[in-house]
């Protein structure tokens, strides 16, 4: 065999070998890149935006609209409400006697509704007056009513006893579970001339999960006014 035709043989030989190299390499990481994925769907975890709360700026609410003085946040406004157009029902005192205030909290979306009620004038639904001895037994089973409605959304109802003899204040605090249409209610007496109630509520289609942060701050809210609710 001549030079030339050796040579020829040599280069053949030496590309058909780089080819095959190169084939096998190609292989390779075609074979890892189709090992690395996966036909199967995978889920992500479902979640929320993050909530970003205001801070706590403290302020005295000097009874306005409803015959109480309270520290609150001034995040919220105090707006009163018309007592004539929302007295109405049992367990409720007269229009007149009656008061009304939503403390409105604009950047949340939220506002607890707060409605203050003498103990002497209630009237049941039929426009009959109480006895002064049963009223108080009257506006805390309506306040009762009231809550234990969302128990076919809740998943539990919690209930905080509010008591502060120091200042004649006693109560009820609950906090509903669940996707109710209030998810935090409560009422107050001094047992004798005073009562107050209050529910919370969100301008958008209830959601615990993501309304949690929110009722949190909100409830904080509440429970310091009723630390320094003062008749």
């Amino acid at each position: 065999m001549n030079f030339d035709l050796q040579r020829s043989l040599g280069i053949r030989f030496s590309l058909w070998v780089r080819g095959w190299i190169g084939l096998g390499l190609i292989a390779e990481g075609v074979a890892g890149f189709m090992s690395c994925r996966s036909d199967d769907p995978v889920a992500r975890p479902y979640a929320y935006a993050r909530a970003i709360l205001p801070p706590v700026v403290p302020s005295q609410y000097a009874g306005d609209c409803i015959p109480v003085t309270f520290e609150y946040n001034s995040v919220a406004i105090p707006v009163c409400m018309d007592p004539v157009l929302l007295s109405n029902g049992a367990g409720s005192s007269s229009a007149k006697a009656t008061r009304w205030m939503n403390l409105k909290y604009s950047e949340l979306g939220a506002q607890w509704h707060l409605s203050y009620h003498p103990i002497a004038g209630v009237k049941y639904e039929d426009g009959r007056l109480v006895e002064r001895g049963d009223a108080l037994a009257v506006l805390m089973a309506e306040t009762q009513r009231m809550t234990f409605k969302h128990t076919l959304k809740a998943t539990a109802i919690e209930e905080n006893v509010i008591s502060y003899p120091q200042h004649k204040v006693y109560g009820m605090l609950y906090v509903v579970g669940g996707d109710a249409a209030s998810q935090t209610q409560f009422y107050v007496t001094d047992s004798v001339r005073h009562y107050l109630r209050g529910s919370l509520y969100f301008g958008v289609t209830p959601n615990s999960d993501s309304l949690g942060p929110y009722s949190t701050y909100l409830l904080r809210d509440m429970q310091r006014i009723l630390e320094t609710l003062r008749w």
